[in-house]
């Protein structure tokens, strides 16, 4: 029997050590996650490709928050990664310039661009408004008026010489037809008059001028082209006197910066060619720019920065919580203006690993699995250590849309990959490149061990985090029940979980209970409060499972004795809430052939580990009675009132205790409950929720008959794990209630049956009296049984 100090192991800190959170200092890394620190510090400094980072771990232990906080730290001493913008490519507007700049240069380029462009369209327009300007268009105007006059009149005169005179034709220009006497054309009916002799000379002499006009056409049209060509001159020599100052500032400006000054060259070429859209801005804005942006600047000359940087920042520290193949690699948008897909390169879209590029990305493994090529695009991006922009619609082929092949941008990052051991496991098996990109594995613990060192550092990460939430501050007696909560949680009285999400929730809803009640401190008696009030909140079904035992929907019974049956323990679990219940166990023998009938596999609700520990029974049997003979009997095991899917071999002890009592005809004490799982040499092994078990048929037994010496009997290498409900406590101590450790299955027999399971004495008997002896006495009846039966069936 266990005493009262082995079911609990409280926290006690020293007087001196400190008196509420705010005594300790928030120093608090890593906690109880050596092999992690060690993992991360390699990942860190290892500056050769794939040495990024697998946190592997089970949601809830705060790797994320761990992680992403050290990072912090570490980031903001590294330098700040440049900024990267896009500008256009003016000898091919498909393959956009990627140009880098300083951190923090990108958006003030940007500005200096629109700056620009706004003085040089004002001093454009004004350039081309003055009356110098005017006077020589129209002196160019004039030279090629005077020149088509000249022409046409040199050509007229000729007509006239030859009876024919140049007229205007509409829409088809010059042509010539007949003239008479009076210098005026001919009509048709005047035409026809004339001697066939006339007209057919008058046509010759229209023919004749007709070729001699296509040819004084031809000279008026280089005309018009040379014309046209000093025009282009003049506003080129007009641009470029307002276009040098503007770039020349620009120029000192950027003057260190190579890649900006080549293409503030090729703009001022293009410019040049195309004056047109700076002094007709608002008509030849094209429609992407119409439709994407409200940039004055057309489209062809704005800068896109899709990175920036504050300078001095650090570097970029970047959780993307939605990986999509756009989000995590970028993209190049597309618009539709008036019934056409249009694009240029200021519809790029940076992705994260643009925004985390020379820093951090933190991804779930599972949320990038989940988006379809999103983990391919990733080790695409890893294995050329360079960023492409790639279309999903062209990868699968679903449409035929015009895209760019902007400049790649390189690649320089760590990537931290959450996931579960779980995933991490599946991705090793169906992709065995993993290894290749993520060289480290961070293996998360999810306890560690309970010692007083271990308990004053535990310490610090509350106060930390009290610190952090600008909660209110815990005196040293509520930090001392959370540690000892934290050990419930572990299930394990000599190691504490380090399980954050849960930890933070509980100090969250202590502080609240403190809040409301007004007082300075967090105390002992708010984390309580809160516990209970999570417990109520979340028992609806733990309750209505004991109403069910208390109104006797649900037989269960701790008063005298039965044969064949015995109280099993077990753990449910609804939405997040675990409890104990006890459950009836009962056997029935009879002759057979030595099979146990496990009624629950028979009709699917057993698992297999429930299963494997009932083959397991019969074979201890067959090695403790049926080494002479074999064993003449057959059995059933049935979960009564259970009516959902049973699985664990920790029903395995109080099925082997309700064998032997069925087949020995010894009842057992009702006022046990036992679980334990058994090998096959009889010995006790350890089982799970060992705490809530106990606590589950301490509730049943206070809502049915009270509290009058009942029992549970435990694995003793379970005794270690007992960290119990404050009630539970004090029943054993006031011996309203006790608990046993047992190595053996003979020493839980003992206790359920009253009495000695007995030795095998040297005339290969069983100690008279007992309860092994029971058993071998019944076997032997049905093994003599058998020659009877034979007779029988031969009569």
């Amino acid at each position: 029997m266990l005493g009262v100090a082995q079911l609990y192991r409280p926290t006690v800190f020293a007087e001196n050590q400190f008196a509420d959170t705010r005594d300790l200092s928030g120093n608090s890394e890593f906690l109880g996650q050596k092999r992690v620190k060690q993992a991360f510090d390699l990942a860190l400094s290892m500056r050769h490709d794939g040495y990024n980072l697998f946190a592997v771990g089970p949601r809830g232990l705060g790797k994320k928050t761990m992680l992403l906080r050290k990072l912090r730290q570490i980031a903001a001493a590294m330098p700040t990664p440049d900024d990267w913008c896009y500008v256009n490519n003016f000898d091919d507007p498909r393959r956009p310039l990627a140009i880098a700049f300083p951190a923090g240069q990108g958006l003030q380029v940007r500005q200096e661009m629109l700056d620009f462009w706004h003085r040089l369209t004002d001093n454009m327009a004004q350039a081309f408004e003055t009356d110098s300007y005017a006077e020589r268009i129209e002196s160019l105007k004039g030279e090629l008026s005077q020149a088509q006059q000249r022409l046409l009149a040199e050509l007229s005169q000729r007509g006239e010489a030859q009876r024919v005179k140049l007229v205007l034709r509409t829409p088809g220009g010059y042509g010539f037809a007949p003239m008479n006497q009076a210098g005026e054309v001919m009509g048709v009916d005047e035409f026809n008059a004339l001697a066939k002799a006339e007209q057919t000379l008058l046509k010759k002499a229209m023919q004749s001028m007709e070729g001699r006009l296509r040819s004084v056409t031809q000279v008026l049209f280089r005309e018009e082209q040379m014309n046209r060509d000093k025009i282009r001159q003049l506003n080129q020599e007009v641009a470029q006197i307002v276009l040098l100052p503007e770039l020349t500032q620009l120029r000192q400006t950027w003057g260190k910066h190579k890649a900006f000054i080549s293409y503030l060259q090729r703009l001022k070429a293009d410019i040049l060619k195309n004056i047109e859209l700076v002094l007709n801005q608002d008509e030849q804005q094209d429609a992407v720019a119409t439709v994407s942006s409200d940039n004055p600047v057309p489209s062809r000359y704005q800068i896109n920065v899709i990175v920036a940087h504050t300078p001095g920042a650090g570097a970029p520290v970047v959780l993307e919580d939605l990986p999509t193949h756009y989000n995590l690699l970028g993209h190049v948008e597309q618009v539709t203006y008036m019934g056409t897909v249009a694009t240029d390169f200021t519809l790029i879209r940076a992705g994260a690993l643009h925004r985390a590029n020379g820093g951090f990305l933190l991804l779930e493994a599972e949320q990038v699995l989940e988006q379809p090529y999103a983990w391919q695009g990733l080790k695409r991006a890893l294995a050329a250590k360079k960023m492409r922009f790639s279309s999903l619609e062209q990868m699968l082929t679903l449409t035929g849309t015009l895209s760019l092949e902007a400049d790649p941008i390189a690649l320089q990052v760590k990537i931290i990959l959450f996931g579960d051991r779980e995933t991490f496991a599946l991705l090793q098996q169906f992709d065995p490149e993993l290894a290749d990109y993520f060289k480290v594995v961070a293996d998360f613990a999810t306890t560690m061990p309970r010692t007083p060192a271990t308990e004053l550092a535990y310490a610090h990460y509350l106060s930390d985090f009290v610190s952090d939430k600008a909660l209110k501050p815990f005196n040293r007696a509520a930090v001392e029940r959370i540690l000892e909560e934290s050990a419930r949680w572990a299930e394990d009285r000599n190691r504490l979980a380090l399980q954050a999400s849960m930890l933070a929730d509980l100090l969250r809803e202590a502080e609240h209970v403190a809040r409301r009640r007004r007082s300075r401190l967090v105390q002992r008696e708010h984390v309580e409060s809160a516990l209970s009030s999570r417990e109520q909140r979340h028992g609806a079904l733990h309750e209505e499972l004991l109403e069910n035992l208390h109104e006797g929907q649900h037989l269960f019974s701790t008063a005298g004795q039965a044969m064949g049956q015995v109280h099993g323990l077990s753990v449910l679990e609804d939405a997040g809430f675990v409890f104990g219940l006890p459950s009836r166990i009962t056997v029935t023998t009879h002759y057979g052939t030595g099979d146990i009938l496990d009624i629950e596999r028979e009709v699917d609700l057993g698992g297999a580990i429930h299963s494997k520990g009932v083959l397991i029974l019969a074979h201890y049997l067959k090695s403790v009675f049926g080494q002479q003979h074999a064993l003449r009997f057959s059995a059933s095991i049935a979960f009564e009132q259970s009516y959902g899917p049973i699985d664990g071999d920790s029903a395995s002890l109080a099925e082997l205790c309700a064998l032997v009592s069925a087949l020995a005809g010894r009842p057992i004490a009702q006022r046990f409950a036992v679980t334990g799982s058994v090998n096959q040499k009889g010995e006790v092994q350890p089982i799970g929720g060992v705490n809530h078990k106990i606590e589950g048929f301490f509730a049943a037994c206070t809502v049915t008959a009270g509290l009058c010496g009942q029992a549970v009997i435990i694995p003793q290498q379970n005794v270690q794990h007992l960290m119990l409900r404050a009630e539970v406590i004090a029943a054993v101590q006031q011996g309203k209630f006790f608990i046993y450790g047992v190595h053996r299955v003979e020493e839980a027999m003992e206790l359920l049956m009253n009495g000695g399971v007995g030795e095998r004495l040297p005339e290969g008997n069983f100690t008279p009296g007992s309860i092994f002896a029971a058993v071998e006495q019944q076997l032997e009846q049905w093994r003599n049984a058998e020659p009877k039966e034979e007779e029988e069936a031969e009569d």
